[in-house]
């Protein structure tokens, strides 16, 4: 799944945010207080992943590509598949952002697949709006920090 979305910020601007968010996730999942600089391609940590259907499962991440303030890419790898997402900034104007946020799932086996495509067909609509409102809803964080709001 891929959504492309056009928002009122800059590269450096959201990637701070998605880092921000990381450390975030980071801290909560192991218990212990990280820095940013800590966050590099190949860091890797344990935590619970729930699915769209409620049920949870351990997980081990991995940051695999870090280009700060262009690129994030994680995988998520549980007993169930791995799930990897990226965000791409691609700046397109002065102060817009051209945000491309993909999303991918590799099950474990046929089983896995058949019904992760059957789920699929029914949240995918669903994934798009609410990764669009949340490219956007990022967009207005960004917005209120300049405001000062």
């Amino acid at each position: 799944m891929e959504v492309e979305v056009k928002i009122k910020a800059t590269a450096d601007e959201l990637f701070s945010l998605l880092m921000d968010s990381v450390k975030h996730d980071v801290e909560q999942a192991t218990g212990q207080d990280i820095s940013l600089e800590e966050l590099v391609s190949g860091y890797t940590y344990k935590k619970k992943l729930t699915n769209k259907l409620g049920k949870e499962a351990n997980a081990t991440s991995v940051l695999t590509k870090i280009e700060k303030p262009h690129i994030y890419e994680a995988e998520f790898t549980s007993g169930r598949g791995v799930n990897r997402i990226a965000y791409q900034l691609d700046p397109i104007e002065d102060g817009y952002l051209n945000v491309i946020y993909r999303e991918e799932y590799e099950p474990v086996n046929k089983t896995a697949e058949i019904n992760f495509k059957i789920v699929n067909f029914f949240y995918k609509r669903s994934t798009r709006k609410r990764m669009t409102r949340l490219i956007h809803m990022m967009e207005a964080h960004i917005q209120n920090e300049k405001d000062g709001t």
